[in-house]
Parts: structure tokens; C-alpha cells; sequence
């Protein structure tokens, strides 16, 4: 969020330079001693996020389940 919501960038930002200055970041955060390239880190958000798009999928269906009224 602080990378996506920095207004002095908006999104006038090539996704290049986006997933850089996250990788910045990850870098200045980073305790566990581990390298993870600005790729690296693109495609565990690939995968962390196709993984909360079928929670939320799920989620939504169970929620159209429920009776109007019913907790």
C-alpha cells in the first residue's frame, strides 16, 4: 500500500519502475537475509493474488447463499 498509494508518484509510473521501487522497499525491510529481484517478487504477488481472487470468489458465493435477514 505505502508503493501504491504514494501520491507524489500517482500513477504516472511504468510497471517497471512500480515493481523497482517495491523491490526498494522489500530490500529496506528485508531481515531475512534472502535476495528476491523485482521478477521475484512480481510473480509471488501473481500467485499470492490469483489465490485471494478464488477466496473472495468463494466468499461472494457463500454470501449470495444467505437469506436476506439470515446471519
Amino acid at each position: 500500500m505505502k508503493i501504491s498509494q504514494d501520491a507524489s508518484i500517482g500513477n504516472d509510473q511504468t510497471v517497471k519502475t512500480y515493481w523497482q521501487r517495491i523491490k526498494e522497499y522489500f530490500d529496506e525491510c528485508n531481515t531475512s537475509g534472502h535476495f528476491r529481484s523485482s521478477d521475484s517478487l512480481r510473480q509471488c504477488w501473481s500467485t499470492i493474488n490469483a489465490e485471494r481472487q478464488k477466496w473472495f470468489g468463494c466468499l461472494s458465493n457463500v454470501a449470495r447463499m444467505n437469506p436476506s435477514g439470515c446471519y
